[in-house]
């Protein structure tokens, strides 16, 4: 069984953050298990193999899995080499490296990284062993593998205390992950002035503790600017936590105690989670910030207690630590002695760039427009949050409907914020307020489509009204989730207190646990209340009764929930005991009713009785949602025909559910965790609209019915984990079933041969079904099919020809066998396929591949390929996009690759043999030949485009093959290391001893087409023994030439598009507290009249394959183009431009012996052929040329 830690939020398309690769007899139940748990502590998401017995081949559905995740922790033990899965995972893993982005932290644990890098000692002795059982290819792919894992930057476990390395991987991986980063929103107008006077407020390199209050109106971007301001400096501080929405939580149940935790949580990672009181939190948050440099930020701050218990006092925390608070009073700021930052509002010309985006979908006016948009600026007096709404209000209105509203303001002066965002609400209809008071109210954070089921059902129109709410900003949908502005919740809120602002038994809505134990206990309710939200958690205990809900004839919505413990008990990606998933439960007379006449929506969390009450009779309810009940099973002939949602999860009691004639519009029916359900209804066809059963974790579901006719509905289909053993042949009359999962189904042994009758399934997995015998041999039917994946699956492969819809399809290490591809043009809808690992030879699939005619992503890489292995026909796949050919032994690529005129991306690192690289396709975009020892002389060897062609080789959309081990500022760039590079290139001609370089400026140099921008590079030294003190990191001028240039005077008006730091202070004093084999930093500067810091470039690598005990001096060169230099910087004013360098590797500084400059023009980019320019907006890029031992690496960076 595979356990995962819980979730962080993990990037889009990932499955794991960490993949984490080891050998389990050495450290499985010690390091590895110390490591994991820390990892989920810390809510990173980390796969974690916990199969004890491994077969000879690694299974495919972990290769899945590797691929599938941001990064990999590889644990070098002394006995990882003796195991052929661990040498192949490690070999999958440096694959992904190269293809996907994927960074790896070796992990050296007990050994030396010179005895995996040269396979001596232990790996010596598992290899004598392999090279007699093992083909020599894979071999060899092996050994380059642990040669180029070896030399990355790693951890070094030896006799020093565990935990502190645990510690240091773990913040590393948050860092390189970016996992603390939060997201600030779109159109976002005067950000930049407002950030830099931020952060020359808090001072980021004193190591003063600075305390400072964000203070201002609702809606002003408080929020905001905390964000993004946390984004830009968090991986300065030894820690760091977002403390959002501190107001709305304190006000929960143990609210202050909460998020204690969680800032114990963010800054210790899990050490601190038994503190029992708020009194003990204040001395744990006192302990464990005292000693370091942190990074605190305290969201939505509203009064002192909350500033006590979480903020503490400066002597709190560490030298160097900022803690941010943002709030609307700042009488708290004074009270606590906080360094108070009042936001201003946007001045009159960002406000109408602002209102414009909104108003008009641009950044000005339209002509007819301008006096009137003036009118509504002036109005708005520089609210963000007014006039986004307001914006948004008036698009695509005419004049005179423009002049009205503005009459309307004139008539109600805006005193408040409330009233301008009340404009909006006023001109919704009736069901659209009904939505918009729901929201406000109760679904806020919801999922759309489970909010839109509900008000459907009450005849509300949700899609249209969602799109009124949307176009009004009363609302925004993100990743389908509801969001509301706190000041626009805060107005519904008031309109409906406003009904009746004494007694809330007369309002429409209750959702304050205050007013509804008040409600509850007084019998006050009246039938003018249509919903009720109950947080168990933050509410008095109270018992239920029939009169307290007697009144209550128009309830609609009804939910007395834990959602915050029930969340906690089901960490996402964790498996969970079901039968430890249990919320408390309320007291309940046995002779309990409610009025169950006009309910959509009834939510019971922990509902404690066997069923529902005898006369419940709900003929309009929507969705039943019984979580962690003690429900036995539910009604037997009762009609409920517009209930579509049923969830009984984690009910341990259930078994037996509803009769299906009893719910006959049934969509989605959830059993997750009920572990005493054995079986399911016979009937169950019967449901013919449902859509979703999802049965996952029913470990005692032995069978699945026979399906006596067609369920024309069911889309997904969920069973794994399940006891089942084998499907009926019936479940071909699933006609319209598109998703069936089977995996971890650890008892299956049968598949029908009827399954090929599902001609409309899209994704079929069997994945870690261990006993599966066989196949059905006609899977090739299954004409809809589009996602097959049969990894690591045993058992013998039946043909796929004709699977003509299938454009994804996984065999890596399955039991490939001849003839499970064919030459006949019947797969020629397949993009993506995945042979890793494969004996792709033998079984004579290569040749078949050769007429995949849609093939955009192959993976070749570990199938033992030499020199003639390759079908020239194989280059002729036009649509090919992704090659990867790593790990193979080939000694050189046929010319003819340069027929693939759409490949963006090559994989050939760890091709060991390879001598050569002939002409790549001029649409090449990612290349990484790391591992790889083929040797050149410079840049124009290799990359014959230069410059301005290679804008074309780095810019795209997302990186298809990037095995980046190194960080940089430039957004999208690329890194390559190439191996064999001796000396500074000569296309930079301005070369200047020590650690700087001035060029002039021509004339007009903006306007000059021709002109592309800067070329710099710096060589350097890695390792220099002087003293830190005597060399300040590269910065200080040696020249005896001062020109002012280390120091800029003007920093306010810096704003380079791709600046990553924006200050003139010593970029180096901004490295966080780790260790970086290599952190290079550029400084531009422009000079004229006065001087202003263009840019801080900078390069940093984890990567300790640059020093070796023979590594010597180093060139970086890099390329800064002039698209990146604003528009505003285009002026003479400015006549020379000073590059100046530095850096550090290992912690020490960095010797510089040379550096240089030159303009790049069209015309001497490619020489001595002219290059056509391309003004495409596209990033920087650089190149990091090694002078060191053969091996050197190849590698695209970020």
């Amino acid at each position: 069984m595979a356990s995962s830690s819980s979730s962080s939020a993990s990037n889009q398309g990932y499955r794991f953050d960490v993949f984490l690769s080891f050998r389990g007899e050495d450290t499985r139940n010690n390091f590895t298990d110390h490591l994991f748990v820390n990892l989920k502590e810390r809510q990173i998401k980390t796969f974690k193999d916990e199969q004890l017995e491994r077969g000879e081949e690694i299974k495919s559905e972990l290769l899945e899995t590797i691929e599938e995740s941001r990064s990999s922790i590889v644990v070098f033990s002394k006995n990882y080499a003796n195991s052929k899965w661990c040498l192949d995972e490690l070999a999958k893993i440096m694959e992904c490296r190269k293809e996907k982005k994927q960074i790896v932290f070796p992990v050296f644990y007990h050994v030396d990284p010179s005895e995996v890098r040269k396979q001596t000692g232990s790996f010596r002795k598992a290899f004598s062993i392999h090279k007699r059982n093992v083909d020599a290819k894979k071999v060899q792919r092996w050994r380059d593998s642990l040669t180029a894992a070896s030399n990355l930057s790693g951890f070094h476990v030896k006799d020093g205390p565990e935990s502190v390395v645990i510690k240091k991987i773990i913040d590393d991986i948050i860092t390189k992950l970016n996992l603390k980063s939060l997201y600030v929103g779109e159109n976002i107008v005067g950000m930049d002035i407002r950030l830099e006077k931020l952060i020359s407020l808090i001072n980021i390199d004193s190591n003063d503790v600075c305390m400072v209050g964000i203070c201002g109106l609702g809606g002003i971007g408080k929020t905001t600017i905390a964000k993004a301001l946390y984004n830009k400096i968090s991986n300065q501080f030894q820690g760091a936590s977002f403390l959002a929405k501190v107001r709305e939580n304190s006000k929960k149940c143990s609210g202050l105690l909460k998020l204690q935790r969680q800032l114990l949580d963010d800054i210790k990672k899990g050490e601190n989670r038994k503190i029992r009181n708020v009194h003990e939190g204040m001395n744990a948050i006192k302990k464990a910030l005292s000693l370091r440099r942190v990074l605190v930020v305290l969201d939505d701050v509203d009064n002192f207690e909350q500033l006590e218990h979480l903020g503490g006092e400066r002597d709190w925390v560490g030298q160097g630590s900022r803690i941010l608070i943002t709030t609307r009073n700042k009488h708290l700021l004074r009270v606590h002695g906080v360094e108070k930052y009042e936001i201003e509002k946007l001045n009159s010309e960002e406000a109408l760039q602002l209102f414009s985006l909104y108003a008009f979908k641009q950044n000005f006016p339209q002509e007819d427009y301008k006096d009137l948009s003036d009118s509504i600026v002036k109005y708005a007096k520089g609210l963000p949050l007014a006039l986004r709404v307001l914006g948004s209000h008036l698009c695509t209105k005419a004049p005179s409907e423009w002049e009205s509203e503005l009459c309307k303001l004139e008539r109600e002066p805006v005193q408040e914020i409330q009233n301008v965002l009340k404009i909006s609400y006023d001109g919704l209809d009736r069901t659209q307020g009904e939505i918009f008071l729901d929201i406000a109210c109760f679904f806020k954070w919801e999922d759309k489509d489970f909010v839109s089921r509900i008000l459907d059902g009450c005849d509300f129109y949700a899609k249209s009204g969602f799109r009124v709410l949307r176009d009004r900003c009363l609302i925004t949908i993100l990743d389908n989730e509801i969001h509301m502005h706190d000041l626009i919740q805060e107005m519904g809120w008031h309109i409906v207190r406003g009904k009746d602002p004494q007694e809330p038994g007369k309002r429409s809505r209750l959702w304050d646990h205050n007013d509804v134990h008040h409600v509850l206990t007084r019998n006050t309710g009246t039938e003018a209340i249509e919903g009720i939200f109950l947080d168990m958690s933050t509410s008095k205990q109270m018992q239920f009764t029939t009169e307290a809900f007697k009144m209550m004839n128009k309830l609609r919505l009804l939910k007395v929930h834990q959602d915050a413990k029930y969340d906690s008990m089901l960490p996402i990606g964790m498996v969970v005991d079901p039968s430890k998933v249990l919320l408390s439960q309320e007291h309940f007379y046995r002779d309990f009713e409610f009025p169950s006449q006009e309910l959509r929506y009834l939510h019971w969390d922990g509902y404690p009785l066997e069923s529902l009450p005898s006369n419940f009779y709900a003929e309009n309810l929507v969705e039943l949602n019984l979580r962690c009940s003690n429900i036995k099973q539910l009604w037997e002939t009762e009609l409920h025909k517009n209930l579509k949602v049923i969830d009984l999860s984690y009910s341990k009691h259930l078994k037996k559910i509803p009769n299906p004639s009893s719910v006959p519009n049934l969509e989605i029916l959830t059993l997750e965790g009920c572990i005493n359900l054995e079986s399911l209804p016979r009937r169950i066809y019967k449901l013919r609209h449902l859509k979703t059963l999802r049965c996952t974790g029913c470990v005692n579901l032995r069978s699945f019915p026979e399906i006596m006719g067609d369920m024309t509905n069911l889309r997904e289909l969920y069973l794994e984990e399940t006891a089942i053993v084998k499907l009926p042949s019936s479940i071909e009359h699933l006609k319209k079933l598109e998703d069936l999962d089977l995996q971890m189904c650890r008892n299956l042994i049968t598949v029908p041969q009827s399954i090929c009758n599902l001609t409309s399934l899209k994704v079929l997995s069997f994945g870690c079904c261990s006993k599966l015998e066989k196949l059905p041999e006609d899977l090739k039917s299954l004409k809809c099919l589009e996602t097959l994946s049969l990894h690591a699956v045993k058992c013998q492969l039946p043909s796929l020809s004709g699977l003509r819809s299938l454009r994804k399809l996984y065999l890596g290490w399955s039991n490939l066998t001849q003839g499970v591809i064919q030459s006949n043009n019947l797969l020629n809808s397949l993009q993506t396929l995945e042979l890793s690992g494969s004996n792709v030879i033998d079984k004579g699939i290569l040749i078949h591949i050769c007429h995949l005619s849609s093939l955009e992503i192959l993976y070749l890489n570990e199938c033992n390929l030499k020199d003639g292995d390759i079908p020239s026909e194989l280059w002729q796949l036009s649509s090919l996009k992704v090659l990867d050919l790593s790990w193979n032994d080939f000694s050189s690529i046929p010319a003819s690759i340069s027929q693939l005129s759409k490949l963006r991306a090559l994989g050939l690192s760890h091709c060991r043999n390879l001598q050569q690289i002939p002409e790549l396709p001029s649409t090449l975009q990612f290349l990484d030949a790391h591992g790889s020892h083929f040797t050149l002389s410079g840049p124009s060897s290799f990359l014959p485009l230069s410059f301005s062609e290679f804008q074309d080789f780095v810019y795209g959309g997302s990186s298809l093959l990037d095995l980046d081990t190194s960080h940089s500022n430039f957004k999208g760039g690329v890194s390559i290391f190439i191996p064999g590079m001796s000396r500074i290139p000569e296309l930079i001609m301005d070369q200047n001893m020590g650690n700087h370089v001035t060029i002039d400026l021509p004339q007009d140099w903006y306007e000059d087409k021709d002109f592309l921008g800067f070329a710099l590079c710096l060589a350097f030294v890695p390792f220099h023994d002087e003293p830190e003190d005597d060399f300040e990191h590269g910065f200080e001028d040696k020249s005896g030439h001062d020109e002012g240039a280390h120091k800029s005077e003007d920093e306010s008006e810096n704003g380079s598009a791709y600046n990553s730091d924006n200050e003139s202070q010593d970029a180096f004093e901004e490295i966080e507290d780790r260790m970086l084999a290599l952190d290079l930093r550029c400084r531009l500067t422009f000079h004229g009249d006065h001087q202003h810091a263009l840019c801080n470039c900078y390069f940093s690598s984890l990567c300790d394959c640059w020093f070796g005990d023979d590594a010597s001096g180093q060139v970086w060169v890099l390329y800064y183009p002039k698209f990146a230099i604003e528009e505003k910087y285009h002026s003479n004013t400015w006549r020379r431009l000073k590059a100046s360098f530095g850096g550090l590797s290992l912690g020490k500084p960095v010797k510089v012996e040379k550096c240089g400059m030159q303009l790049i023009y069209a015309e001497n980019v490619n020489c001595p052929t002219p290059t056509q320019h391309n003004d495409s907006d596209r990033p920087p890029i650089h190149y990091v040329y090694s002078r060191k031992r053969k091996g050197s690496v190849l590698s695209p960076g970020s």
